[in-house]
């Protein structure tokens, strides 16, 4: 193990996760959220909350965006609920940096149903994202949005306009390895890769160069202000 540090590393940061859910502080399980917040949202789903948009997603079947620093708005109050996922009943101008209200209903991730089924309450929770708005509608937003952050979106999907038309049919592979997109990708591939033991290859590349890109739209955002 000590010719392997990287290993060692690994090893220490999950026994320090395991320990601090032990000790009721949840990383990748669990909501953190008060008990008295989550039987409130259980008996009121019908709820209003106001956030920052973090990322925007259109498909074929909705368009959802992803809130950070969520607060659950309740008469004159406002409770932090962590991140949330916005499911919307149509498209919206929202780009990142959107300051939005949304009205709709609160659902907490739901758990996996079957074994080896695909942990969406755990990845979910990785962003700190413990719950969906479906079918919400937007009630008032921002003027004001994040440039540099929009123009890493069109980037992207430029990107992948460019994939779809270079792969055809191997397209979504591909944008799962370069960009972690695997909205296109079919389950039965999905599930291939899941019994294989490599799914990761679908997403760790993607990460490393959203990271990338994230990086360079950093630094020219900050020369731009020099």
């Amino acid at each position: 193990m000590t010719r392997r540090p990287l290993c060692l590393v690994c090893l220490i940061l999950m026994l320090c996760m395991w320990i601090a859910d032990l000790a009721g502080i949840p990383l990748v399980s669990g909501v953190p959220l008060p008990d008295t917040v989550q039987a409130y949202i259980e008996k009121h789903p019908n709820a209003v909350i106001c956030g920052e948009v973090q990322q925007y997603q259109t498909t074929e079947f909705s368009f959802s965006v992803c809130l950070k620093q969520v607060f659950l708005i309740v008469r004159s109050e406002k409770i932090p609920i962590e991140n949330v996922k916005v499911f919307l009943k149509k498209e919206e101008d929202l780009p990142p940096g959107t300051f939005a209200v949304f009205s709709g209903r609160l659902e907490a991730v739901a758990a996996p149903r079957n074994p080896g089924e695909f942990d969406s309450r755990q990845y979910h929770s990785c962003q700190h994202i413990y719950y969906f708005m479906k079918k919400a509608v937007l009630k008032k937003k921002s003027s004001g949005y994040s440039g540099y952050r929009q123009k890493l979106l069109e980037l992207k999907e430029q990107v992948l306009e460019i994939l779809r038309d270079a792969s055809g049919k191997d397209a979504p592979i591909f944008e799962a390895m370069l960009l972690g997109e695997k909205t296109d990708l079919d389950q039965e591939v999905k599930m291939r890769y899941q019994m294989a033991g490599m799914i990761h290859i679908l997403a760790i590349s993607g990460v490393c160069f959203l990271c990338w890109v994230f990086l360079i739209g950093e630094r020219m955002a900050l020369n731009g202000r020099l």
